[in-house]
C-alpha cells in the first residue's frame, strides 16, 4: 500500500531536444517592479486557430507552431483572436469578472520540456489545445466564460512571477465561483455509471478507474479543489459531468459502504488492489471533502499531512508551502526564502499549529533515518513531511487543554496515567484462542479477576470500532459494560480460568484451558464480525499490527503493564510505539478530550521518557478514576 511521497525524483524520459524552449512573450506579464499578481486568462466566444493560442509575442521572426493542428474539435480550422486577457488579481476582483480556474495534473512530458527548457511540437501541441479544448467544453453552458489555465496563465519561464504567482494559488481558485477539475484520463461514462445501482464488478472497474487518475498523484490540485467553491468534472472526452465533484465523492463513498456491508472490507480492498490502486486515493479525496465543507472537524497539521503527504510534487518545497497555506500559516519571514530551510520552516509551522492548541505535531512518527534534532528535539518528521508521520485521521475533538507552549517551552498539559512497568511487542496473529489467551493471562495476572475491569481492558486491546471516532454516534460516548456483556458469566469462566493459570500446565490442562479461553472469546464477542467491517476485533487488531509492521518496516504495536502514580492499580494497554520504552522509566499520559478518526473516546495519549514522546495509544480509554493533570516538559520550542 506504500506510495510516493512529496519531493521525489520524476522521470524525464528522453530528452525532447537540445535548444531552450521558446516561451519569452515580453508583454505577457506584469513588470518586475509590480507586486501585484496578474492573471492572464482564456477567454471564450472566440474561434480557434489551428488548434493552437495566439503566437503574437513570441520571440524570433517566425512562428514556430504555426503548423500544430487540432483534429479534434470541429471549429479547430477557424482563425483564433485574443484568446488571452491580462487582469491584475485586484482588478479581476473589482470589475467582478467572472472566470473558472482549471485544477489539472501537468503531461509527463510538458514538465519534462519545462524542467530542461527543451523544445518540442508535441509539446507545444498538448500546451496549447489542453487549454483551447477545456475552453471550448465549458464554454458550451457559459459563451463568454473566461479559464485560468496554468498551461498559458502562468509565465513558467519566469521564475520570479511564477514562485509569486504560487503563494497566490489558494486565493486564485477560491475566488471563483466555480472551479473545475480536469480528469482527462478518465471517461465520462465511469462517471455516468455510478448514478445508477451497478453490480459489484461494474462498481470496481468504474470506482477504481476514477481514483486511479493522475488527478489524484498530484498535490497541488489537493490545494486548488479544498480552496474552491463548487467544482465541476471534465473528462477525458472534454464532457463537463451534470453531477458536481462533491455529489460524485459522496456518491461514490456510500456505494463502497454498501458493497463493503456486503461483502467485507478485505474484500472489497483486495478487489481495489487487483486493479492497481489503493483506496488511499478515495479517503484522501474524502479527506478533502471534509476539510473543505465540515466545519465541525478541527484543522490539524497532521490531518492536513494525510491529505497531501500522498500526492507527489516535484520539489520538496511547494509541498511544504502547500501545507503552510493549508493550515493559514503567515511566518513572519518571506516563506520563499524562509522554506529554504526546510528544518526551520517546518519547526515554524509545527509551531504554528501547537501555538493553535494542535497536538498532532507531538505524535508525529519519525521516519527510520531522521535523527532528532537538539534545535527541537521534539520535532518528528520534519526529514520528509510524508503521510507516515501521521496515521489517525481526522480530528473530531480538541484537547480540553490547549495550552502547549509556555515560555519558550513546549508544556502540555496531560492526564498521569501511570508507569509502564512491562511491555512487550505483539502482533496478534496466530489461532484465536492462543492470542485470546496470551492477552487475557497478561491482564489477569495484572489486573486480578474482575469482571467489570477485564471488559475494559479488552476493549481497550479490541476495541469496538462503533466507539471509534470515525463511526460513532456522538450521543453515545459512554458505554456501560453491564448492559454490553454478561458480567456474572464472566466471573465464573474467569474463576474457572484463574485455576489453571497458575497450575502446571500438561496437555490434558492445556486442552482444557483453550476450551475455557474459547467460552471467554465468545462471551466478549471477540470473534463476532464488528458492524463495519466482515472481520472480527481480533482479526482488525492482527491488521492494523500487520499494516505497521508492512508500511514501516519494523513492529510497533504492542502490550504493555502500566501502574497508575496514584492508586497503584495495574491495567493492560495497547501501545504504538518507534521506540522500545524501558520499565520503570516510561511513563504514559492521556491527552484530555482529543478524538481522531481511529481512536477511542479519552482513547490518545503519548508514552514519555526522558522528555521525549516514544510512542503513543489510539485506546487508552481510563481504568480509574484517580487520574490528575500534570504539566508535560518536552523540551525547548525551538524558534
Amino acid at each position: 500500500m506504500s506510495e510516493s511521497i512529496p519531493g521525489h525524483k520524476h522521470s524525464t524520459h528522453s530528452r525532447l531536444g537540445g535548444a531552450d524552449l521558446k516561451r519569452k512573450r515580453q508583454n505577457s506579464t506584469a513588470s518586475q517592479t509590480s507586486s501585484e499578481p496578474k492573471l492572464r486568462l482564456l477567454r471564450g466566444a472566440f474561434p480557434t486557430w489551428q488548434g493552437c493560442s495566439n503566437t503574437d509575442g513570441w520571440a524570433g521572426k517566425k512562428q514556430p507552431f504555426a503548423a500544430v493542428r487540432d483534429r479534434y474539435h470541429p471549429r479547430s480550422h477557424l482563425a483564433l483572436k485574443s484568446p488571452n486577457i491580462n487582469r491584475h488579481f485586484a482588478c479581476i476582483k473589482t470589475n467582478k469578472v467572472t472566470y473558472i480556474p482549471i485544477s489539472h495534473a501537468w503531461h509527463e512530458s510538458v514538465a519534462a520540456a519545462q524542467d530542461t527548457r527543451t523544445e518540442s511540437i508535441n509539446v507545444a501541441r498538448i500546451v496549447y489545445q489542453t487549454p483551447v479544448k477545456t475552453l471550448l467544453a465549458l464554454a458550451g453552458d457559459s459563451p463568454d466564460c473566461e479559464i485560468w489555465h496554468d498551461y498559458v496563465s502562468v509565465p513558467q519561464w519566469r521564475a520570479d512571477i511564477q514562485k509569486q504567482l504560487l503563494l497566490s494559488i489558494p486565493e486564485i481558485y477560491n475566488h471563483a465561483t466555480k472551479t473545475a477539475i480536469h480528469l482527462d484520463d478518465v471517461k465520462s461514462v465511469h462517471i455516468i455509471n455510478q448514478a445508477k445501482s451497478s453490480p459489484y464488478n461494474r462498481f470496481i472497474v468504474d470506482f477504481t478507474t476514477i481514483i486511479k487518475s493522475r488527478w489524484f498523484d498530484r498535490m497541488w490540485v489537493a490545494l486548488e479543489y479544498i480552496r474552491s467553491k463548487d467544482v465541476v468534472i471534465l473528462t477525458e472526452d472534454y464532457t463537463v459531468c451534470e453531477h458536481n465533484a462533491r455529489d460524485l465523492c459522496l456518491r461514490l463513498e456510500a456505494l463502497h459502504s454498501k458493497w463493503v456491508k456486503q461483502r467485507g472490507n478485505s474484500d472489497v480492498t483486495e478487489e481495489i488492489w487487483k486493479q492497481n490502486t489503493t483506496l488511499k486515493r478515495m479517503n484522501s479525496w474524502i479527506d478533502m471533502e471534509a476539510w473543505k465543507n465540515d466545519k465541525g472537524m478541527y484543522r490539524t497539521l497532521g490531518w492536513a499531512i494525510g491529505i497531501l503527504g500522498h500526492r507527489q510534487c516535484r520539489r520538496s518545497r511547494d509541498y511544504l508551502l502547500a501545507l503552510g497555506k493549508m493550515l493559514d500559516f503567515v511566518p513572519s519571514k518571506d516563506p520563499l526564502i524562509l522554506v529554504e530551510d526546510r528544518f526551520q520552516y517546518f519547526l515554524s509551522l509545527a509551531t504554528h499549529a501547537l501555538l493553535l492548541g494542535d497536538y498532532t505535531p507531538l505524535l508525529f512518527i519519525p521516519p527510520p533515518a531522521e535523527k532528532r534534532d537538539g534545535r527541537a528535539p521534539w520535532l518528528r518528521g520534519y526529514s520528509t513531511a510524508g503521510w507516515k508521520v501521521w496515521d489517525l485521521g481526522r480530528c473530531h475533538r480538541k484537547t480540553t487543554y490547549d495550552s502547549i507552549i509556555r515560555d519558550g517551552r513546549v508544556q502540555p498539559t496531560l492526564e498521569t496515567v501511570g508507569v509502564i512497568e512491562r511491555f512487550e511487542y505483539f502482533g496478534f496473529e496466530g489461532e484465536a484462542r492462543s492470542v485470546v489467551d496470551h492477552v487475557l493471562s497478561k491482564t489477569v495476572r495484572a489486573q486480578g479477576r474482575d469482571p467489570k475491569a477485564l471488559c475494559e481492558a479488552m476493549d481497550r486491546i479490541f476495541p469496538l470500532d462503533k466507539r471509534e471516532g470515525v463511526n460513532m454516534d456522538w450521543k453515545d460516548t459512554e458505554q456501560d459494560h453491564a448492559e454490553i456483556y454478561d458480567l456474572h458469566k464472566i466471573q465464573c469462566i474467569l474463576e474457572e480460568y484463574g485455576s489453571f493459570l497458575d497450575a502446571e500446565v500438561g496437555q490434558e490442562a492445556s486442552i482444557q484451558r483453550l476450551e475455557i479461553v474459547k467460552k471467554i472469546t465468545t462471551v466478549l464477542k471477540l470473534n463476532k464480525r464488528v458492524n463495519y467491517a466482515k472481520e472480527s476485533r481480533l482479526d482488525m487488531a492482527a491488521g492494523e499490527a500487520g499494516w505497521f509492521l508492512r508500511e514501516y518496516g519494523k513492529a510497533m504495536e504492542g502490550i504493555s503493564q502500566v501502574s497508575y502514580k496514584i492508586c497503584g492499580r495495574r491495567s493492560m494497554f495497547r501501545m504504538t510505539v518507534w521506540e522500545e520504552p524501558k520499565p520503570d522509566a516510561a511513563q504514559l499520559y492521556r491527552i484530555p478530550g482529543l478524538l481522531c478518526d481511529d481512536t477511542l473516546p479519552e482513547g490518545i495519549g503519548a508514552v514519555v521518557q526522558e522528555n521525549r514522546v516514544l510512542g503513543k495509544t489510539m485506546y487508552a480509554t481510563p481504568a480509574c478514576a484517580c487520574g490528575r493533570l500534570e504539566t508535560v516538559e518536552l523540551g525547548s520550542e525551538g524558534l
